[in-house]
Order: structure tokens, then sequence, then C-alpha cells
């Protein structure tokens, strides 16, 4: 009896996860009911968040229990999950991603049964989704040399076979490499994907991304950047003899690229062709912009995280008259006319819509205004200004937002789209871009003030220009998120973007939304404070081709201020005090223009 129960314990301490099972068993299983749960209802298949939970889940198994027996299953699942999010989605960085995800499966789990699915899958993405046939045929190889008894060699072969014209050249051998003169060309060398990037070094920044929005003459690039590299960025005209667009070209110096880096991404928006990305020397990455026309140009950075922004304009008359897409979201190119074209993401949740008062009058549409674009600052993982109780800025700005869409539309009979309209993160370029992207005629970013003065309060509206005192600046260094010294660079490059920048129309609209903010307020609130229209340089309202305005409803760090952002009371009166200053705005602009 002793020798037994000797044993049972000897197998304990030996082999428990064969006696009780593997700890990620359990978050595998639930991982995987989310799963068919999601895939089986139509209903919440339209919905990113849905998606990105059931894909975090899968994720978090193999993070947690990296060595279990589902450390692999939860890293492929998590891919195919992300690959069946593009069908739904038809977002380009969906599929990205998804292929970083199948490919750290066979990185991570070289001996894994599902190495060689993965692998078969990321080349697929490439083939299929984002038409880089030479990236693809590099995968479909790899499965055929690294796993020749894998159930996906005939496959892999046939696929590879097929595309074998699209193999990349050998290195050649012993050869010294000729270095181009970057004035004379801005083609890019021929990319070697099967040649590794070179690891970001100390010193050495890392290209990680590019990104795009578009409409008819307009479209904002985006290059996403780990440290801040020198880069200059240069114009070619068209080459008809050599068959070649125009190009716009940028050279960053001491920079590698990221190892998932998309090398290339087709627009085909009638302004731009694609963006592509190389080395053009062992340590400049060239970014190429391959134009079909253009008229313009204009280039910025932001910084936490860096970036470049690079903004191309084409015809104005066309970016006047051009109707929003179907698909307002960030990095959806063009589709190829599906036969059956995919359900877009809907927002997860329904919120109800503003109570309308009895005998509401029919909305009577102001002229000249089609379309305005609401902001709700901040959001997500950006909680923005928070309260002495806790209340954060980024719900408030919500509300606001969402009531002044409703009431806009109510009152002016005009369009109104949110650049958020839930809880999520947003960068800064992202918001300006689309209100260019939907041909905005106005764009209204709604925020909370806050001072380390906890006696501060009262109402202020801003437009974009160089800020004329210290308190302006600090305003502008907490809603971009950076420092004083960051808000005094901005305005050095504030000279070259004055241009499109809708100066004189902007403070008018400002000077009109404040007038009524103030007036309506104080009818409901005696103690309310003009501070007044107030310029100075907002990352928000960089890049705007229409007239933009930031308006700070109060001052959140104000305790009897954050109770009123709290009310429903006050939030609906700013909304329709603003609705009144767009009114008023747009009857003055009308008045000026018939005299």
């Amino acid at each position: 009896m002793r020798s037994l129960l000797f044993a049972v314990l000897l197998s304990l301490f030996l082999f428990p996860a064969q006696v009780f099972g593997d700890a990620s068993d359990a978050a595998y299983v639930k991982a995987r009911e989310n799963y068919t749960r999601l895939v089986d209802s139509p209903r919440k298949k339209l919905h990113r968040d849905q998606w990105e939970g059931v894909i975090r889940s899968f994720e978090a198994v193999t993070e947690k229990y990296p060595q279990g027996t589902h450390g692999a299953d939860g890293l492929f699942m998590a891919a195919r999950a992300t690959r069946e999010l593009y069908d739904v989605s038809r977002n380009p960085g969906d599929a990205g991603a998804a292929v970083r995800l199948f490919e750290q499966v066979a990185e991570s789990y070289p001996a894994s049964s599902l190495a060689d699915d993965a692998l078969f899958a990321a080349g697929g993405i490439y083939e299929t989704l984002l038409e880089q046939k030479d990236l693809a045929y590099l995968r479909y190889q790899a499965v055929v040399e690294r796993y020749p008894e894998g159930d996906m060699l005939p496959r892999a072969r046939s696929r590879a076979v097929a595309l074998i014209a699209f193999a990349p050249p050998a290195p050649p051998v012993d050869v010294a490499p000729v270095a181009s003169a970057p004035a004379k060309s801005a083609e890019l060398p021929a990319p070697s994907p099967a040649t590794a990037p070179v690891p970001a070094e100390a010193g050495v920044a890392q290209l990680n991304g590019l990104r795009y929005w578009s409409k008819p003459g307009y479209t904002r690039v985006v290059l996403d950047l780990a440290g801040q590299p020198e880069f200059s960025t240069n114009v070619l005209p068209a080459d008809a003899k050599n068959g070649l667009p125009p190009r716009i070209y940028l050279d960053i110096k001491k920079v590698s690229p990221a190892a998932n880096l998309v090398e290339q991404i087709k627009v085909e928006d009638g302004l731009l062709r694609q963006v592509r990305a190389a080395r053009f020397d062992p340590t400049t990455m060239r970014v190429v912009l391959d134009l079909v026309a253009y008229h313009s140009y204009k280039t910025f950075t932001l910084p936490d995280p860096y970036r470049i922004v690079i903004d191309v304009y084409g015809d104005a008359q066309a970016m006047l008259s051009a109707a929003p897409g179907p698909e307002l979201r960030a990095l959806s190119p063009p589709e190829k006319k599906p036969v059956a074209p995919p359900a877009k993401i809907l927002p997860p949740v329904v919120h109800k819509p503003v109570k309308v008062p009895r005998k509401a009058p029919a909305p009577v549409p102001v002229e000249g205004l089609r379309r305005i674009v609401v902001d709700a600052g901040h959001g997500g993982k950006d909680p923005g200004a928070i309260g002495p109780s806790g209340l954060q800025e980024k719900q408030v700005t919500l509300s606001i937002a969402k009531l002044l869409k409703s009431e806009l539309e109510r009152e002016l009979g005009c369009e109104v789209i949110l650049t958020r309209d839930r809880d999520v993160f947003l960068p800064l370029e992202e918001r300006t871009a689309i209100a260019n992207k939907v041909g905005a005629d106005l764009f209204i970013s709604v925020h909370a003030n806050a001072s380390h003065n906890k006696s501060a309060y009262g109402v202020e509206t801003y437009y974009l220009n160089f800020s004329k005192n210290d308190k302006a600046a600090a305003v502008a260094a907490r809603e971009n998120g950076t420092s004083l010294k960051q808000v005094g660079d901005l305005e050095l490059i504030l000279f070259d973007l004055m241009a499109n920048a809708k100066i004189n129309e902007s403070s008018r609209l400002a000077a009109e939304i404040q007038n009524a903010l103030v007036r309506d307020l104080k009818g409901h609130y005696p103690d309310i404070r003009d501070l007044g229209v107030k310029q100075g340089p907002f990352y928000v309202l960089v890049g705007a081709t229409m007239p933009s305005v930031l308006v700070e409803a109060a001052f959140i760090s104000h305790k009897r201020e954050e109770t009123r952002l709290a009310s429903r009371d006050f939030q609906q009166e700013t909304s329709a005090a603003i609705v009144k200053g767009v009114r008023n705005y747009a009857s003055a602009l009308r008045q000026v223009a018939g005299r």
C-alpha cells in the first residue's frame, strides 16, 4: 500500500499535465466557444469589437501558456479570426495583421503541425488579398523546403510553380552594389523579401507601417516610425519616355524596416496609384508615392509615436463635389466591385436617439452646409483630462458629439458624420483625414478644458494658428499630448501649412460658436465666464481643408463645471448653442457672398 501511494505521488510530481490536463485547456476551450458563437451569429459578425475580443482571447492563451499544448493553437486561431475579420472589414490592415500572426506561428512553433498550414495561409493572403505575388511565392517555397513531410506540401508546391515568374532574383555574389543618385531617380531597388531586414539598433529608427486615407482629389499617407529619423522630401515629374508617373519620394535616414512591414500598398484612388517602401542604401529607406496626377502636397510630423504625414491634393473642384464613399474607416481603399459587396462593420452599441421636442419644426437646410464632421476628443486608451470626481473627458466629448450630430441634422438638415461613435482610440491625424475624405464643409472638435489652477473655469473656442500667449500654448500642448517645446516645433512648420488651413473662415466660425455658447448658456448658468476666441497649434486641426474649430466646452478640472459637464441638460444646451453658432456663421457667410 505504501509503495502504491509513493508511485501515485511520484507520477503527480513528474507528470502533472498528464494527470490533471494542460492548464491551457480551459482557456483555449473557452476561446473556441466564443469564436463559434461569433461565426454562428450573423449580427455579431458585423461588429469589429466582437472579433477583436475573440482574437485577444486566443492570443491570451499563447501569451499565458506559451509552452502549453495549445500555445500554437491559440496563435493560429488568432490569425484565422483576424483573416475572417478582413472578410467583413475589407481593411488591408486586417489582412496584414493576419499575415503577421500566421508567420509568428511558423517562427515560434516550427515543430508544430500547424506551422506549414500557417505559412501557406500567409502566402494565400499575400497572393489574393495584398496582391504581392513575390512575397506569396516565398511563403509557398518555404513550406516546400521546410516541411517536405507536411500535409500542405502538394498545395504549396503547386502554388510556388504557378508563381515562379515572381520569384525574386538571387543576389549577386561578391559584387559591390552601385548606389544610384537619388536626385535622378525615385525608383526603388528591387525588394528582396528573402533577406531579413536589419534589426533596429541604438540610434537607428524603425519604419513600422504605411497607412492612407483617400477621397477624390485628396489622399493622406502616414508613415509610422519608432524613433525620430531625419528625412527629406523630393518630387520627380512624370517621365513619358520611360512610362513613369509623377512621384513624391521620401528618403528616411538611419532607419530599418520592421520585420512585418507591408512594403507596398495599392491605392488606385485616381490621385495616388500606390505607396511603396524599400531600402535605398544600407541605412536609408525610400518611400515612394506613385501618382496619377497632383496639384500640390504638404508634409508634417506628429510625435508620440512619431509619424510622418503627407497630404496630397488634386483638383480642388473634385474635392468639393465628391460625395463620401460607403465606408469611412481608415485604411480602406476602394474595392474592386465585388459581386456581393461585403457587409460593413457596425458600431457595437446602438445609442438611444435624442428626444425631439413636441411639434418639432421641419429642418431648414442651410445653404452651403451639406456635410459637417463632428469630432469627439480623445477616446479609448486616451481618457483626456480627468475631473476631481473621476469624470473622463472622453466620456463627455462623446455624449456632446452625439447630441450635436442629432441637433445639426434636425435643425440644419445637413449630413453629420462622427469621427467616433463609441469609446475607441483615434489618432489625431485620422480625425481631420476623415473630414477631408468625405469632403466636409465644417470640422468641429469637441473637448473639455483642464488646468492646474483648480479655480479656472469658463468656455473658449480655438482655431488653428500660432498661439498668442502661454495659456493658449499650454492648452494646445495638453490636447496634442505633447510638451510646450513640441508645440513650438509645430508652429515652425505651420508657415508651410497655412495655405490650406482656412484661417479666416475658421476664425469667423469660432467667433459665432463662442458668442452663441456664452449668450445661450448664461440664460441657464449666470456665472458662465467668456474666455473668448483664441488661436493655437492643435494637431487635430492640422491639414483640414475646411473651416475647423476646437470647442472647449467647460473646465472638467473645476468641480462645479465637472458636475455640469456630467449633466445631460448642460450637454444638450451646449450642443444647441453650437448649432446656433453654426447657423449664424452660415448666414453671415451668405450675406457676405451676396454683396
